[in-house]
C-alpha cells in the first residue's frame, strides 16, 4: 500500500493520531481522514514544539491550537522534542501506540524527515495531501467553507508591501487569486515557508474561534511579518 494514499482492507477502523499545528493543511488532513470513517479514525492530536523555548511560535500560537483541540473535541497533546530530534521524534511516536501518524506535508521539504522518524517501526505514515495539486487542495478549503487566518509571512520570499495585504487577513479565494497565486516563485499552498495559517472555523469545529485583538508585528531579525493574536474566544456557530 502507498503509504500517502488513505486505503485500508480491513473491517476495523484503524486510529491515527494527527501531528497537528492548526494551519490549513494540517486541518484539511484530518477533514479528509475523518471522511472515511470506515477506515481511519483520528483519536488525538499531538502538536511537537522545543523542550525550551524563550519566545513563542510566530505562525502558530499555543494558546491558538489549544482552543483548536477544545473546539474539535479531541485529546492534544504537545510534545516536547530534544536532539538528536530524529530518535526523539520516533519516540514520541511509538509511545502513542497507534498504527498510524498523519501529517500534512504536500512535498519532502525535510530531506524524508517523517518517512525515517517512522522507519522500521510498526507506525505507518498517512499523508492524504502528498503532491496533490495545490489549486485543487485549496478549492477544497473554499468549498468546505474553512476560515483560515494567515498569521506569518517569510519577508524573504514574499516582500513587505504584499506581506501586509495578508498578514492577519483571512485566506479568502480573492486573496489566494489576486495576490499569492501572482507571487513568482512562491508555492501556491506556502509549502516552501513562505507563508502560515491558523484554521478559525472549519466543518469539523463544533464551535468557532474569532480573534478580538491583534496586530502586524515584525521579527526580530526582521526576516517573518506575523500576527501577534492578543486576545481570542471560543463562540458558537
Amino acid at each position: 500500500m502507498d503509504k500517502n494514499t488513505i486505503d485500508s482492507n480491513d473491517t476495523e477502523p484503524k486510529e491515527v493520531c494527527l501531528s497537528f499545528t492548526g494551519g490549513k493543511d494540517s486541518t484539511l488532513t484530518l477533514h479528509l481522514i475523518s471522511a472515511q470513517p470506515s477506515e481511519y479514525k483520528v483519536t488525538s492530536l499531538i502538536t511537537f514544539t522545543p523542550l525550551i523555548t524563550t519566545k513563542p511560535f510566530l505562525a502558530h500560537s499555543q494558546q491558538l491550537i489549544s482552543l483548536q483541540a477544545k473546539t474539535l473535541s479531541l485529546p492534544h497533546s504537545f510534545l516536547p522534542v530534544t536532539p538528536p530530534y530524529l530518535e526523539s521524534y520516533r519516540s514520541l511516536i511509538i509511545t502513542r501506540n497507534v498504527p498510524y501518524v498523519a501529517t500534512g506535508d504536500i512535498l519532502d521539504v525535510c530531506n524524508q524527515f517523517m518517512d525515517r522518524v517512522v522507519e522500521n517501526t510498526n507506525v505507518k505514515l498517512l499523508r492524504p495531501l502528498w503532491e496533490r495539486d495545490r489549486n485543487e487542495l485549496m478549492n477544497l478549503i473554499f468549498l468546505n467553507n474553512f476560515e483560515v487566518l494567515i498569521t506569518c509571512v517569510n519577508l524573504n520570499k514574499i516582500n513587505e508591501n504584499v506581506a501586509r495585504k495578508m498578514v492577519g487577513n483571512m485566506l479568502t479565494r480573492e486573496l489566494y487569486e489576486n495576490i499569492i497565486l501572482k507571487q513568482n516563485d512562491v508555492d501556491a499552498c506556502g509549502e516552501m515557508g513562505e507563508y502560515h495559517s491558523m484554521v478559525l472555523n472549519a466543518p469539523l469545529f463544533k464551535k468557532k474561534i474569532v480573534i478580538k485583538k491583534g496586530e502586524q508585528k515584525l521579527s526580530d531579525d526582521g526576516i517573518f511579518l506575523y500576527f501577534m493574536i492578543d486576545d481570542c474566544e471560543i463562540i458558537d456557530k
